[in-house]
């Protein structure tokens, strides 16, 4: 996996996660939203839906919540992925930048045009994406652009977003399609149960999501103890800028 992830900044492994975690995980994700409006609905997806027409304001506090879940927590800092990550970069120290468990339904409404993996406490990073549901061209998943990492950190623009698009965010970071139309988009395939391990240099994109289908990743962004502003300049944020700061210049 550390060799695949050298190479080409990026590495699907199979059979990551056991049926039994999955399992577990959707359950819990069901019991949370059973607690907003119970019925005897066994269907996570179904049940998503459900509460979605319901009252969208709680779905909402449902998704803010359940990156929370100490079933996800178990998972998302798990030894066999962080023993990966310390070997990729020789490090005894990582920290979270920003666990999530991103949910993508059929309204399409969180996809971003190509980024790369910024505003984070280390300038480097290496990124899970671990869907719960197959996800592929049929139901909707994730993309990355072939080789792009090997050009180090790119000038990302921000872009504000329509007030008649109706997106969870105002204003986006990501790079001009001058940029991005360089490289060759891969749209993957990824099985549940595999996970996505991704250096933060590699551009990459959602593509959209089918009518009913709904995507359940499981991410983080695992910073190590290397290339952190924060630790070496007083006047340095948390987190490093997007904008107005040249990433390739950051070293130790």
């Amino acid at each position: 996996v550390v060799n695949e992830l050298k190479q080409n900044s990026y590495c699907i492994v199979k059979n990551f996660i056991s049926k039994k975690e999955i399992d577990e995980i959707k359950k819990s994700l069901l019991n949370t939203l059973q607690y907003i409006k119970p019925d005897k609905q066994k269907n996570l997806v179904k049940k998503y839906y459900q509460i979605k027409k319901f009252n969208p304001i709680l779905k909402g506090n449902w998704f803010d919540i359940i990156s929370l879940d100490i079933k996800v927590l178990q998972f998302l800092y798990s030894e066999r992925i962080t023993k990966v990550v310390k070997k990729y970069f020789n490090t005894k120290v990582l920290f979270s930048g920003r666990r999530h468990l991103n949910i993508f339904d059929d309204a399409n409404d969180k996809l971003l045009n190509p980024h790369q993996e910024t505003h984070q406490i280390a300038r480097d990073t290496i990124v899970l994406w671990a869907p719960l549901y197959d996800t592929g061209k049929n139901k909707g998943g994730i993309a990355v652009y072939k080789d792009s990492h090997k050009n180090g950190y790119f000038k990302h623009e921000r872009e504000k977003i329509k007030t008649s698009d109706k997106r969870w965010t105002k204003t986006y970071n990501h790079v001009p399609k001058s940029i991005s139309s360089k490289f060759e988009k891969l749209e993957l395939e990824i099985k549940a149960g595999s996970a996505l391990l991704f250096n933060s240099k590699i551009l990459h994109c959602s593509y959209p999501t089918k009518k009913q289908n709904l995507r359940i990743v499981l991410t983080e962004r695992y910073n190590p103890l290397q290339k952190i502003p924060f630790l070496r300049n007083p006047k340095a944020t948390m987190n490093i800028p997007v904008l107005g700061v040249d990433y390739n210049k950051i070293k130790d």
